[in-house]
């Protein structure tokens, strides 16, 4: 499946259960993504990884939401409660239906479907090309950035210099270090624009794309069969 279809099909996923309004439309995405789930099992160690620090948040979110429609409606306890689980339920499918997502996809394979399909319009507007290359770049030095973050952390815990501090003053330690990293991958992100230039970048647009993903015909048709899939569930999931 094309990056780009199987983006579309989880962002109407997700936009389909926020429209749900019962919870017989909530089953069925549920069921949806318990499919998926089950076909791409393989993601579960770092599904739960992602949604961890969301169920911890839940409970305060439950108790915020009976405290704030208690005071401020006249609704009865039963009806609170049942309007706080539906809430929290479309919630969390919503997590883990992008949990999913992220585990099962690269950042780099929608953008370079998109270049596929921009180099093939041949259309040639060079600030397309500089926004590809701010989102590729982005997505190559963030790893590095929380690598970098990551180390930084362990060596000051392995050394002792934390527990030391107070909380005012590891803040501001963990800021010292913050500046300096994002100068460091300023300075790389320069030098590979610098590479980029000497090398012709801008010459030619929009740029070629070294192994293009192409957007078939095949495509096509499954993403018009997930626009109308989702818009009869949301309609039929209204009623």
């Amino acid at each position: 499946m094309n990056p780009i279809v199987t983006f579309i099909f989880f962002i109407g996923l997700a936009f389909s259960v926020i429209l749900s309004s019962n919870w017989l439309s909530v089953g069925i995405f549920f069921i949806i993504w318990l499919l998926l789930f089950l076909l791409n099992r393989a993601h579960i160690k770092n599904i739960i990884q992602q949604i961890k620090p969301f169920l911890l948040m839940f409970p305060i979110l439950i108790f915020i939401y009976v405290i704030v429609t208690f005071v401020f409606t006249d609704s009865a306890w039963s009806e609170i409660l049942t309007n706080a689980a539906f809430s929290i339920g479309k919630l969390f499918l919503l997590i883990i239906i992008m949990a999913l997502y992220i585990s099962i996809s690269k950042d780099s394979d929608i953008v370079l479907a998109l270049r596929s399909i921009w180099s093939k319009l041949n259309i040639k507007w060079k600030i397309v090309d500089d926004i590809f290359i701010f989102f590729e770049l982005t997505m190559r030095f963030y790893p590095t950035f929380q690598q970098d973050w990551q180390t930084i952390n362990r060596s000051k815990k392995a050394l002792g210099l934390n527990s030391k501090l107070t909380r005012w003053e590891q803040i501001n330690s963990a800021l010292a270090n913050l500046s300096g990293l994002i100068l460091q991958s300023y300075n790389k992100a320069d030098n590979i624009a610098n590479g980029m230039q000497q090398r012709g970048y801008g010459k030619q647009i929009p740029r070629g794309v070294a192994f293009p993903i192409p957007f078939k015909i095949a495509d096509f048709l499954l993403l018009f069969s997930i626009f109308v899939g989702f818009t009869l569930m949301i309609f039929y999931g209204s009623l």
